[in-house]
């Protein structure tokens, strides 16, 4: 009998573990997925980029020419298997049996919507970014036997390259401030967040129905911002000019974006709350 009709700690934990215990082949083959992808492209592009060091200018300031390569399919990938890996949530919603499996476990709604929240979101963060290490490594290691006479300039990439330190940098980044990267941060999880309610409301193809109806939404958010603003600015009378510096507007930004992702994860809670082991939807 479940006394604590909301969170415990201890039932929670147990969960968690189950979690991971029934699908450890499953993550085991992502993880060595996510691995090979990422040993194959920094492998292949290396081969192009080592094979004649001098023509590139990276080299001869020290730093290596493959971490721009690196840091750009570090965000895509991030991005693209972040989304579906939140479209993963309730994969075991899919059919019957799976869902009275799900909807039978003895814990509350909150413990099994957290603890998949919490291993598909953050869990899969920490395990993409030891891919992507461990990837890199891989491919110093091969490069380094490859071309001992680089080995002063072949070197694993410095994430923390991702955020500039002005325009005096040799090197390409992709946020120029950390104010930038914070509300990269918060992008990143409002759209996932999206894929996190797509996957509670679609079990089945979630990844696919989800970023169909991203599309179709925001083709029509953008069709109507672009209408108002072509109306706006043919209207002579109107003459409101709004004085907000890139600060303060990147902080209100920020902010809108975690208010929507927290209130997405919220929204698909209480749709997942409200499941049945007929799926109506």
């Amino acid at each position: 009998m479940i006394r604590d009709t909301f969170f415990s700690m201890s039932r929670f934990v147990d969960l968690c573990r189950k979690e991971m215990v029934e699908s450890w082949k499953t993550n085991i083959l992502r993880v060595v997925m996510i691995y090979g992808l990422f040993v194959v492209a920094f492998v292949w592009n290396g081969y192009f980029q080592y094979e004649e060091p001098s023509r590139f200018t990276g080299v001869r300031n020290g730093v290596d020419p493959m971490w721009t390569f690196e840091l750009i399919v570090f965000l895509w990938a991030i991005v693209i298997m972040g989304l579906l890996s939140a479209s993963f949530i309730m994969e075991r919603m899919k059919s019957k049996t799976s869902r009275i499996a799900m909807l039978m476990t003895p814990a509350t709604m909150f413990e099994k919507f957290f603890s998949r929240w919490l291993v598909f979101t953050f869990g899969f963060l920490i395990v993409f970014l030891i891919a992507f290490i461990l990837a890199d490594w891989t491919r110093v290691l091969i490069y380094s036997i490859s071309y001992p006479e680089l080995k002063n300039v072949i070197a694993s990439v410095p994430l923390c390259h991702l955020v500039g330190g002005g325009n005096n940098v040799d090197y390409w980044t992709a946020f120029e401030t950390p104010q930038l990267f914070v509300l990269g941060i918060s992008v990143y999880c409002y759209i996932q967040s999206v894929f996190v309610l797509g996957s509670v409301i679609w079990p089945k193809n979630a990844y696919i129905k989800t970023f169909s109806a991203v599309i179709v939404l925001a083709v029509t958010y953008i069709s109507i911002a672009l209408l108002l603003v072509k109306i706006l600015a043919e209207d002579k009378s109107y003459g409101f000019h709004p004085s907000i510096s890139d600060e303060t507007l990147a902080c209100l930004m920020t902010t809108g974006f975690f208010v929507m992702a927290v209130f997405d994860w919220v929204l698909a809670y209480f749709r997942f709350k409200e499941s049945e082991i007929i799926n109506r939807w």
